[in-house]
């Protein structure tokens, strides 16, 4: 009994590990939208432009919102799907990191070409920043 009162349990705080999930959810800001349906890029292949780097493929469409939206598209090309979530992870990281660089009132279909697992994450963000800017807008 007299152990008890000299050594409290210790209490780990468990609402700094709740809020820190809730900031990995929101890893983009509010005003960007993520397009989800086969109809969405369908829209922007066909009616939008296309711009071709050296690893991946922009395909856009000007609208006149105040969004922005994008869209991935990763193929089995790329590899099995441990290959493919950890592309979609590098590209959402650029994104979120150079989101100033994005005109708003645009929509994006990001497709990344092959052999990506073997190139540094500084050469596709200037990559993809060069995208960005290249956009006719």
């Amino acid at each position: 009994m007299v152990l008890d009162q000299e050594c409290p349990p210790l209490v780990v705080k468990k609402s700094l590990l709740e809020e820190d999930k809730k900031e990995e959810k929101s890893f983009l800001p509010d005003k960007i939208l993520t397009l989800k349906k086969r109809s969405e890029f369908l829209f922007i292949r066909n009616s939008g432009k296309s711009l071709f780097c050296k690893y991946f493929i922009v395909n856009y469409h000007l609208e006149e919102t105040q969004s922005i939206r994008i869209g991935l598209t990763v193929s089995k090309k790329i590899g099995n799907s441990v290959k493919r979530n950890y592309v979609k992870r590098v590209i959402r990281s650029i994104i979120r990191n150079n989101i100033k660089k994005i005109s708003v009132g645009i929509s994006l279909e990001i497709i990344p070409k092959k052999n990506l697992d073997k190139v540094k994450y500084n050469e596709l963000e200037i990559d993809l920043i060069k995208a960005f800017k290249n956009l006719n807008i």
